[in-house]
């Protein structure tokens, strides 16, 4: 019997299929001497410091450094179910062998090494390395399959990866975390190799852009005539003089004007602007050349995020999701979590069966066609097998979208896909270029700037494409074109114009998802050593798998926020950056010695004892660095306030916010406590009592909307909403006195914030439900399906209840928790589905 271990389910579901397993059993498939399991994701974790010695339980500067001399193992909390059958079946006497379908990379190797190890199992391992999950992807791999020894030093380097980032992260972490408290700080500073030279580009993009200063500056534009042909022609064109040698090499962004072209002084502006107008020029330059414009490379996944993040505002984790879900649930194309932009030569064969199922539908038929018109034969921008590691670039499988099976954004990324293999598979772009510049003689008795000498030039740009190519596939985003007249060189052409216009340095955009993505894949590579410098080109700061997780992460740990598509540091990441006295964790550098030396374990040229050996004397050098620093300021968050109890929806801690008591989650949990229901107060002690015992003691002095004054008991049903309770309210609670009446007043049209009395208990039954809910296309006048009675309204940023005034709070967010925009049809299935969830709790 052979034992096949996968990553995920919706793998081993997948190999079962592609392998003819029917049978289904309690945890695994079996069938045909086979049996396929699964983890669920990484299983098995690193014990934690009070596994190895009792005081490293505690957070205390005397405890650090904290390096075990073995690392054990543990289960991760809550798959102890799953476990209990991998265990089994790894150790079933029956088990002649073990297959590794873990996902094909250094992760999905160290997830299956864990497992294998945690269980004490010596079975011998075969490995399967799979990039697609079609059918004839797993039945090709499954009979290529290798012995498991042959990754062994791919393994080596996993384990140094996960070792190295918990021994830095959690000295790094504790180190800081008891630091910042002997200032007065409570929240915990989290470090880690990754994480933090990511947050120090944010930080230090927001410094840039707080403390810039705008410098201004004037640009001379000028309009010139000539004759073509015996007609008149004219164009624009600006100044400009020869640039400095430091202004050839600097960088601008796209949006810059250049330096040559900019003038200090408006004086000095005015007096070119003066000196030339009028004047008969020379054209001195009149430079025309086709050029060709290559396709892009294919998308690893880094690209794709950005591209997603730019043409649809989508986060990096929401991209990430629906390639997950294109590649595991539909199939539809290869895995996703790579960082190659190339295929190797023997996947050439495989790119006319694609091109002929995209050609299926109609939006790419007319592409599809012109490709297959001719043989396939990409070039070295697509067929790079140096340029592929574990998995070559994102491609389309083959399979046919169905139009119903796929989301809106799901078709939208399988589209980016799909249209950047036809792109890449297309012909060049091809553009006429033309370069005019006109010397210009000043005038007669007028004197030139200090700098600046005759003649005075001005230059035109233009630029017409003649072959869209792959540009009409896959369009980069708008292009200017602009064509300038067929003018020759010597011709004169007179100033008509000359107008000085004004402008002002502006500094670079905050950071995005797209541009943080873009920094961290080129993390590193201004660094001065060449070696690091190489490492970093092809890693750069995490993996293309990891960083949608990192920018997650900080916005988690509330060290960054999100401001539409910006990514903004808050006080406490900006605190944290500040307060580390070690370059090093604020750089990229450390991360680019580790990924030049993991990636030479991985190739069997170094060894993984020399490697942890190292980084066991880089920590000892850390703490001692940061139990010698300065304190960081403290910085108190929502996360610092005093925890109430726990969520009964989303089990997140529960604390007062300034209208409401509300859990972390925040909008997407629809659990909320009003600080005050049928116009009383509701305490913090009343708050917990709720969350912890599910109903308060009772209370006086609710007030119904006729003015008279009752008793009740609060509680909180099935679905964490707050209902009246009479039936623990005292007998003595009820009666009613000719100065303060406390009765339950008679029945009343309902409140929208809370649920209201009814005259003495038993309650009368809640307001019944209709049935069958009405199709709606939009949720816009839907029922509320938190207060009950009030009608959904669109706002600026979300769908909300439209009794808000009365204190109902729902809000449906129109981006999701991804950053992802949420349809209209997807906002009326999720108030469908809670009106649905309150109707089964009423029954």
């Amino acid at each position: 019997m052979r034992l096949v271990i996968t990553e995920k389910p919706s793998v081993a579901r997948d190999i079962a299929r592609s392998l003819n397993i029917r049978g289904r059993r309690d945890g695994y498939f079996e069938g045909n001497d086979l049996r396929i399991s699964w983890c669920i994701g990484h299983l098995v974790e690193l014990q934690d410091p009070a596994h190895y010695r009792p005081e490293w339980k505690s957070w205390s500067m005397k405890t650090l450094p904290i390096i075990p001399d073995q690392f054990a193992l543990r289960l991760r909390q809550g798959i102890d179910d799953q476990w209990k059958v991998l265990h089994r079946l790894l150790l079933d006497k029956n088990t002649a062998d073990v297959v590794n379908a873990c996902d094909a990379g250094r992760e999905g190797e160290l997830i299956f090494r864990y497992v294998y190890q945690l269980a004490g199992s010596q079975l011998p391992v075969m490995r399967l390395w799979v990039s697609s999950l079609t059918d004839q992807a797993i039945q090709a791999a499954w009979k290529q399959m290798r012995p498991g020894t042959r990754y062994d030093p791919l393994a080596d380097a996993a384990r140094c990866r996960s070792e190295a980032d918990w021994l830095v992260g959690l000295n790094a972490t504790r180190a800081m975390t008891c630091l910042a408290r002997t200032a007065g700080g409570t929240q915990v500073l989290s470090v880690g190799r990754v994480q933090t030279p990511t947050l120090a580009m944010i930080v230090n993009r927001d410094h840039t852009i707080e403390t810039f200063v705008p410098e201004p500056f004037w640009q001379i534009k000028a309009t010139f005539t000539a004759m073509v042909h015996e007609k008149p022609v004219q164009w624009s064109a600006k100044w400009f003089r020869k640039p400095t040698p430091a202004e050839r090499v600097q960088k601008l962004r796209p949006d810059e004007v250049p330096h040559a072209e900019r003038v200090k002084t408006e004086a000095d502006a005015q007096a070119i602007a003066q000196a030339a107008l009028g004047q008969d020029g020379t054209v001195g330059t009149a430079d025309r050349k086709q050029r060709r414009e290559r396709p892009p490379l294919l998308y690893d996944l880094t690209s794709l995020q950005r591209r997603a993040n730019r043409r649809y505002g989508f986060s990096a984790q929401r991209t990430l999701q629906i390639a997950q879900a294109l590649y595991e649930k539909h199939k539809l194309i290869s895995y996703p979590r790579t960082d190659a932009r190339y295929i190797t030569p023997d996947q050439v064969p495989m790119l006319p069966g694609v091109v002929n199922s995209l050609a299926k539908l109609p939006v790419y038929q007319p592409y599809c066609q012109a490709i297959v018109s001719k043989p396939i034969r990409p070039g070295k921008r697509v067929v790079n097998a140096a340029e592929v590691g574990d998995h070559h670039a994102i491609l389309p499988t083959g399979r046919v979208p169905s139009a119903r099976g796929l989301s809106r954004e799901e078709k939208q990324v399988f589209d980016l896909i799909a249209r950047r293999l036809l792109a890449a598979l297309s012909d060049d772009a091809l553009f006429d270029v033309t370069t005019l510049i006109v010397d210009v003689p000043p005038k007669a008795g007028v004197a030139l700037p200090d700098g600046i000498t005759a003649p005075i030039r001005f230059r035109a740009r233009g630029r017409i494409c003649t072959q869209e190519g792959w540009r009409a596939v896959d369009p980069p985003g708008k292009s200017r074109e602009l064509e300038l007249p067929a003018v020759q060189q010597g011709q004169t052409a007179h100033t008509k114009t000359v107008k000085p216009e004004k402008g002002e340095t502006r500094p670079p955009a905050r950071h995005s998802d797209a541009s943080l993505l873009r920094a961290m894949e080129t993390a590193g590579r201004d660094l001065d050593d060449a070696e690091l410098k190489r490492a970093m080109r092809s890693s750069g700061l995490g993996t293309p798998a990891t960083r949608a997780q990192i920018i997650q992460t900080l916005l988690k740990r509330e060290y960054i926020t999100r401001n539409g598509r910006e990514l903004r540091s808050t006080d406490r990441g900006r605190g944290l950056i500040a307060a580390i006295p070690i370059d090093q964790l604020k750089s990229a550098e450390m991360t680019g010695a580790w990924e030049a030396r993991l990636a030479a374990i991985a190739d069997n040229r170094e060894q993984r004892g020399d490697f942890m050996e190292n980084i066991r004397r880089s920590v000892h050098e850390m703490v001692q660095a940061l139990q010698q620093a300065d304190p960081p300021a403290a910085v108190h968050t929502d996360s610092d306030l005093p925890v109430l109890g726990t969520c009964p929806l989303c089990t997140r801690p529960v604390r007062e916010r300034p209208n409401v008591y509300t859990c972390d989650t925040g909008r997407d949990c629809d659990f909320v406590i009003f600080k005050s229901i049928a116009r009383r107060k509701i305490s913090v002690t009343t708050v917990k009592q709720l969350l912890k015992d599910g109903r308060s003691k009772p209370l006086k002095r609710f007030k119904s909307r006729s003015g008279k004054l009752f008793s009740a008991a609060l509680r909180l049903n099935d679905a964490g909403k707050v209902e009246f309770d009479f039936n623990h309210t005292p007998q003595n609670e009820t009666r009613t006195s000719n100065k303060h009446p406390t009765s339950a007043p008679k029945a009343t049209k309902p409140s929208p914030t809370t649920p209201q009395p009814t005259p003495g208990p038993p309650p009368p039954p809640q307001r019944p439900v209709s049935k069958r809910l009405p199709k709606a296309s939009t949720p816009v006048g839907m029922s509320c399906p938190r207060c009950r009675t009030g009608r959904l309204i669109r706002g600026r940023t979300a769908w909300g209840c439209n009794r808000w005034r009365e204190g109902c709070r729902y809000v449906l967010p129109f981006n999701d928790q991804g950053g992802g925009q949420r349809s209209e049809a997807d906002a009326v299935a999720i108030v469908e589905r809670a009106l649905h969830q309150d109707k089964a709790q009423t029954r």
